[in-house]
């Protein structure tokens, strides 16, 4: 039976799932590269200021970076899937609040987890598939001859060597780096993470009654007309949200410095956010839950579940009542980070190592 037109192409959901894979595979190196960058300590197994800056700022970068890519182009048929299923779960969520639980994610993953385990995960990975390229020249699998051998000898030393290199420059550095990441974090950068965090919060909690409004009007039209002839202007609302997120940051955070002298001007006035912004945001919150609550309105797609209104909340009431206790602002970012990352690990879980369309 012959195919349809169009029948073995992508849908346009899994076809988003494959692309936000290989955004993921392409960060990972950005990422790498960056952070070998900014440490705060250079490793040195050469002796030779050349041979140490290509080995430090190209070689484990790139090491690291291999590793990150290897895993996910072998798993890259069960992370599209787990990406397509994750939206699925969290279809009643709204998208600007996944995007608020994604960032603190990305948060999180940056600063606490990825400059920890990478190394290790590199080594490792390494030495198996330096095993497997032996096994396969050991049972004569791998095809072309001695001179196919031969390279694969070297590769797989290649692939013991350099990683075990890496990690043996890099593990006396571990916990330099995580004093580093930690007297950065409790001395600065965990009001930057927090204040991009809230006014994120802020941003989206201003552009809720809005949504709302247009889900009363819907509902108006349903009741009165039987039909729907009010439709929501997402893009425009999306588009006022960023906006107004852009304009929070910018009054929100302190002057970031960079490598170079250079500083990255903000107004700093946090105190904004204390004595008003926080209090409006909480208090649209507020009312938005007790109208909805009057009314007998399910609909989530303004303030999103329960769940997610008390994390909301936990972004306001943290910066009003406490100020910058950096292990309370850390609580509420790790509890975004672990609400989103329990939801991957189920949906990678049940998600088919296969390719789906």
């Amino acid at each position: 039976m012959p195919k349809k037109l169009g029948e073995d192409k992508v849908s346009p959901d899994w076809l988003v799932s494959r692309v936000v894979v290989v955004i993921l595979a392409i960060m990972g190196p950005v990422y790498f590269f960056l952070l070998m960058f900014f440490l705060p300590f250079q490793m040195t197994p050469f002796g030779d200021p050349l041979y140490d800056m290509l080995f430090h700022f190209v070689a484990a970068p790139a090491i690291f970076s291999i590793t990150w890519v290897g895993h996910i182009f072998y798993a890259r048929f069960r992370l599209s899937n787990t990406v397509h299923h994750f939206s699925e779960t969290t279809s009643t969520v709204p998208l600007r609040w996944r995007i608020f639980y994604g960032t603190n994610a990305a948060f999180v993953i940056g600063f606490f987890i990825l400059p920890m385990i990478i190394a290790p995960i590199a080594i490792i990975s390494g030495l198996i598939v330096a095993g497997h390229v032996f096994y396969r020249i050991g049972v004569g699998k791998l095809g072309g001859g001695k001179a196919a051998s031969a390279i694969g000898v070297l590769v797989a030393i290649a692939l013991c060597i350099l990683p075990a290199l890496v990690l043996i420059q890099f593990t006396p550095g571990y916990i330099q780096v995580w004093d580093s990441i930690f007297q950065s974090w409790t001395a600065f950068w965990f009001r930057v993470v927090y204040g991009v965090a809230q006014c994120l919060v802020n941003a989206l909690s201003f552009g809720a009654p809005v949504y709302f409004l247009y889900f009363g009007a819907q509902e108006y039209d349903r009741g009165v007309y039987g039909t729907v002839y009010t439709t929501t202007p997402t893009r425009w609302i999306r588009f006022g949200e960023i906006l107004l997120f852009i304009i929070f940051v910018y009054l929100y955070l302190p002057p970031i410095p960079l490598p170079g002298g250079i500083v990255i001007g903000f107004a700093d006035m946090s105190f904004l956010f204390d004595s008003l912004i926080n209090w409006l945001s909480l208090g649209i919150v507020v009312i938005l839950l007790l109208v909805k609550k009057y009314l007998g309105v399910s609909d989530d797609s303004t303030m999103g579940s329960p769940v997610n209104i008390i994390i909301v909340g936990m972004f306001l009431v943290v910066e009003i009542f406490f100020k910058f206790d950096w292990i309370i602002v850390t609580m509420a970012i790790w509890l975004a980070f672990l609400l989103f990352a329990a939801l991957f690990v189920v949906n990678y879980i049940r998600a088919s190592p296969r390719e789906m369309y």
